[in-house]
């Protein structure tokens, strides 16, 4: 799936409880005028934090739809407005990172993608997206990390194995370099016999891993792909 639709197709998801509100207003106690008002200064940062998340995915989806159209520098520009109006929305980051590496901004992509890792230190796909960056860079030893952590979180990576093979050979280590270009084509080989991925976005969050190698991102860049 295109990165720039899987991220758009995110749903943001901001909830009010009726449980917040304040059920002490007007009863003329002095604590419960002070809860009232805590209250109120808590709706008014939710409303001002939804606000804000809405604006950060209008300008994001202008950003989605310029990349489509191949204007990276635009879309880019995009997503940094959508990250200043909301700093925690992680899909502008995301296409961010992304379009850093259509442009072969690998730093401004490794930049993005620390950010994403601190926000999700669990995404094995944002390990494999930072080590690519890193090994084009020449930062074989920080690579091979991100690949090894990205294989540690998904074991059934096998864009992981086969980068982290490229990178094996770059520092001379033939005979791990073998093992992980055999598992990645066991692994590839699994997957081609798997059933069609699930319609329902919850399947397909869990099948992401599956998909193979984004194109666009690696025109510039040398031996295997993500």
């Amino acid at each position: 799936m295109n990165r720039f639709l899987s991220a758009v197709l995110i749903g943001i998801v901001l909830c009010a409880s009726e449980n917040d509100r304040s059920f002490a207003a007007g009863n003329g106690d002095a604590n419960a005028n002070v809860a009232s008002t805590a209250t109120a200064e808590e709706a008014a940062i939710q409303a001002a934090a939804y606000k804000a998340r809405l604006a950060a995915r209008a300008v994001t989806d202008e950003g989605f739809f310029l990349g489509r159209t191949g204007d990276f520098r635009a879309a880019r520009k995009k997503f940094s407005q959508a990250i200043e109006l909301d700093p925690k929305f992680s899909p502008a980051y995301r296409l961010r990172a992304d379009t850093c590496l259509k442009m072969s901004d690998w730093a401004g992509a490794i930049v993005d993608l620390d950010t994403l890792i601190t926000l999700d230190p669990n995404d094995a796909d944002i390990f494999n997206e930072r080590g690519f960056a890193r090994r084009q860079l020449g930062d074989l030893h920080g690579a091979r990390d991100d690949f090894d952590r990205c294989i540690i979180l998904g074991t059934d990576l096998p864009l992981a194995y086969g980068n982290r093979a490229e990178v094996e050979l770059m520092l001379g280590d033939d005979s791990a370099a073998a093992g992980d270009l055999a598992q990645a084509q066991s692994l590839a080989a699994t997957m081609s016999a798997s059933p069609p991925a699930s319609s329902t976005p919850s399947a397909r969050k869990n099948q992401t891993h599956h998909k193979t190698s984004r194109t666009g991102t690696s025109n510039n860049a040398k031996g295997t792909t993500r």
